[in-house]
């Protein structure tokens, strides 16, 4: 997203821009490397369904690299799913 679009987005729904950001928070880097791996989820097969690499997963599992906002943000409704899915799970 541009910033041009960023910022129209904003005029037509000023609530949408703070929604997410919240959207874009992530859980602790030890977190997030708990839920795939509960989940028993490989970091490619992560990776693959968020369109990065193996690497990035990875880095931002250790808490090197901080994933775009985009990337956060779908990376963050993953780890949802996925924490959701472990807790159904008998």
């Amino acid at each position: 997203m541009t910033i041009t679009e960023l910022a129209d987005s904003t005029v037509a729904a000023p609530g949408r821009l703070a929604d997410r950001v919240r959207a874009a928070r992530l859980p602790p880097p030890d977190v997030r490397q708990r839920i795939r791996r509960e989940a028993g989820i490989p970091l490619r097969t992560m990776a693959a369904s968020l369109g990065v690499t193996a690497g990035a997963v990875q880095r931002w599992e250790q808490g090197r690299v901080t994933p775009r906002h985009e990337h956060a943000i779908a990376y963050r409704r993953l780890l949802d799913e996925l924490e959701q899915a472990i807790r159904e799970t008998p």
